[in-house]
């Protein structure tokens, strides 16, 4: 709750809000919030604990079927809100894009698998960067702001979770760049042992993404995982799908 740093003005979107551990602190100090549970049971109890209050609206369903400015609306709050959740782990890769791709979330604080975590902030040379690094980091700025143990849940998982924190940019100004870049970095990361001159076949020929390598200060053999997120945008710059 100290990290969300809720006040009294915001609006909150939590996704997964369970028994109501942070459901409760957070209708304390918001303007008003929005629960999503896909648990019915769980969803009618919090609906009942909360339904003299006019600033909290408890939603029974799947929070992926509806856009999150649905949600936020359907509660009556103000976007661009806050995502403050312990996040079904199951489910937090997609509810975490859609958040920083919404345009109606202006900063993300939720509780994830680590490695998940990692995936979202890593950078070349990470173990873990792949996709939806460069998808995350083309949307967001992130920080991981601390590690829990598994003890800190109940029932406890197997993994060890993160809090991290995810700060929406600006949608570009490009966004069909964006969307070519992003398209680059999936042929790209589909095939991590090819070279990207190679993995990139589809969209051109080969000596044409050579070109635009060496452009870049990579050599011929480079792979996806060697080109930072702003490499790719460059690469994506003069591109035109076939």
């Amino acid at each position: 709750m100290e990290a969300a740093r809720v006040a009294a003005a915001d609006s909150v979107l939590e996704v997964g809000p369970g028994d109501g551990a942070l459901t409760r602190p957070l209708a304390r100090r918001a303007a008003r919030l929005a629960a999503v549970e896909i648990d019915p049971i769980r969803a009618e109890r919090l609906a009942a604990e909360f339904a003299e209050n006019p600033r909290v609206r408890i939603f029974c369903g799947d929070a992926l079927a509806r856009p999150m400015r649905e949600w936020l609306a359907g509660a009556g709050c103000a976007v661009p809100a806050l995502l403050v959740a312990n996040l079904p782990y199951s489910a937090a890769t997609p509810i975490l894009l859609g958040a920083i791709e919404s345009g109606a979330i202006r900063r993300c604080v939720v509780t994830l698998q680590r490695e998940v975590a990692r995936r979202f902030l890593a950078r070349p040379g990470d173990e873990e960067y792949g996709y939806l690094s460069v998808r995350a980091g083309l949307r967001s700025d992130g920080r991981i702001l601390f590690d829990l143990p598994p003890g800190a849940f109940r029932p406890p998982p197997r993994v060890v979770s993160s809090v991290l924190e995810l700060t929406p940019r600006e949608a570009p100004a490009d966004s069909e760049q964006v969307r070519r870049a992003l398209h680059l970095a999936s042929l790209g990361f589909n095939v991590r042992r090819k070279t990207l001159a190679n993995a990139l076949s589809p969209a051109g020929a080969r000596a044409v993404w050579e070109r635009a390598l060496e452009a870049l200060g990579k050599t011929s053999r480079a792979r996806a995982e060697e080109l930072s997120v702003r490499d790719f945008l460059a690469l994506a710059r003069d591109w035109r799908a076939p």
